[in-house]
């Protein structure tokens, strides 16, 4: 008797189930139900792997390479990378009126899951951050980061721009802003900041710890994000 497979099996219910030509959700659920009966298993989800994080030494010599060219704009962007932890797209997007210069933070409209929220920036880095605007103010900018044609810089030529310093600063691991978020958020994580609160500043959900995280807002972060941010290696 052949041993029954899911691809024999799936077969022989194709043939039988074409001649009747059912709709879509009535074939889903027949094979819902024969899988349950024959005890199939779905293949495991693949392990995520971790992203190799830069180590200290590695970072400092990254940003050293960003401040010997000394471009405002890269040093600018390279910074909000690492302090706040936001997303590629979401940093591309990043409006003048989005930064409140007074209040340490930083509104993401509509980031991931179409979610607005806030992320806090160290206030040391306030004054750069408000000569920056003012330039770009002063040439009637509208996004935080534009190229002279008034034009918002792409997801793309963020990338290039960081692999770029990466390059001059012969680093041979791969190096792209997303690998920032992460190395801030172990930052923060390492310096004992709760899963909640490093969920307020990345926009993270977690079943785990809803009922605290509901509960926490930005103001209760920010002093422990700035205490964290005290001896981050990049100043």
């Amino acid at each position: 008797m052949q041993r029954a497979t899911p691809k024999n099996t799936a077969s022989r219910l194709l043939r039988i189930l074409r001649r009747q030509r059912p709709d879509y959700n009535y074939v889903k659920k027949v094979f819902e139900h024969v899988r349950r009966e024959l005890g199939f298993k779905g293949r495991a989800p693949k392990p995520k792997s971790l992203p190799a994080l830069l180590t200290e030494k590695e970072l400092t010599r990254f940003y050293d390479a960003v401040w010997n060219v000394a471009d405002r704009t890269h040093t600018v962007m390279i910074k909000l990378l690492l302090y706040t932890g936001i997303r590629n797209a979401e940093l591309a997007n990043l409006k003048l009126a989005d930064v409140d210069l007074n209040g340490f933070k930083i509104r993401i409209e509509q980031g991931k899951g179409s979610k607005d929220r806030y992320v806090p920036f160290p206030p040391s880095f306030r004054g750069e951050l408000a000569q920056y605007m003012e330039n770009q103010t002063g040439r009637g900018a509208n996004y935080l980061f534009e190229t002279n044609r008034a034009d918002k810089f792409t997801t793309r030529w963020i990338r290039e721009i960081v692999k770029k310093y990466a390059r001059e600063a012969g680093i041979e691991k791969r190096i792209y802003p997303h690998l920032f978020r992460h190395q801030l958020l172990t930052h923060l994580s390492r310096k004992g900041l709760l899963d909640a609160q490093v969920q307020i500043i990345s926009g993270h959900e977690s079943r785990k710890s809803l009922e605290i995280y509901q509960e926490l807002s930005l103001v209760d972060v920010q002093k422990d994000y700035e205490q964290a941010m005290q001896d981050f290696p990049v100043k």
